[in-house]
């Protein structure tokens, strides 16, 4: 995420299916993540894959 707190994608997808794995009794949680979504395991993957589908490898070369 934007500060590091995850190392894998997987992570975040985790966390946002279900943030109070991560943190209880959170203060100041944004509202949109009150109701966990619960994802299921088949969700998951398929979300990651379309995130990592867009990923453009050529122009990260040309940048990195």
């Amino acid at each position: 995420m934007h500060d590091g707190s995850f190392k894998t994608l997987k992570d975040v997808i985790e966390y946002y299916s279900d943030p109070y794995k991560f943190v209880q009794n959170p203060i100041n949680m944004d509202t949109t993540l009150l109701k966990p979504l619960n994802l299921t395991q088949n969700e998951k993957d398929d979300l990651e894959a379309f995130l990592r589908s867009l990923t453009d490898r050529q122009f990260y070369k040309i940048k990195s």
